[in-house]
């Protein structure tokens, strides 16, 4: 999706090298933007695909006060030291 153009309302306007590398067969329309969710916390920005979701903090549950400990601990900024921590997370935000 490098290179592709969207409008302000989300239609995909041009895609680079759509002849050559589509063969000019793309259905821009099918391929316009949708509208998500966005609900935002301790200025981290989430955005959900189910309209049918628990709101963003419902979701969050507990975990929210690990999120707050971080956030408030931080203070003016946080330094991550080591290795990165990845978590695979069965999740609709």
């Amino acid at each position: 999706y490098h290179g592709w153009v969207f409008s302000t309302d989300g239609k995909l306007v041009d895609v680079p090298l759509r002849e050559k590398c589509y063969h000019d067969e793309l259905d821009r329309d099918s391929l316009s933007l949708k509208t998500i969710r966005v609900e935002s916390y301790r200025g981290f920005v989430f955005g959900c695909f189910d309209e049918t979701a628990p709101s963003l903090e419902d979701f969050l549950g507990d975990w929210g006060w690990y999120l707050d400990t971080w956030m408030v601990g931080a203070g003016e900024g946080a330094e991550l030291v080591g290795p990165p921590m990845k978590s695979i997370l069965k999740c609709n935000w």
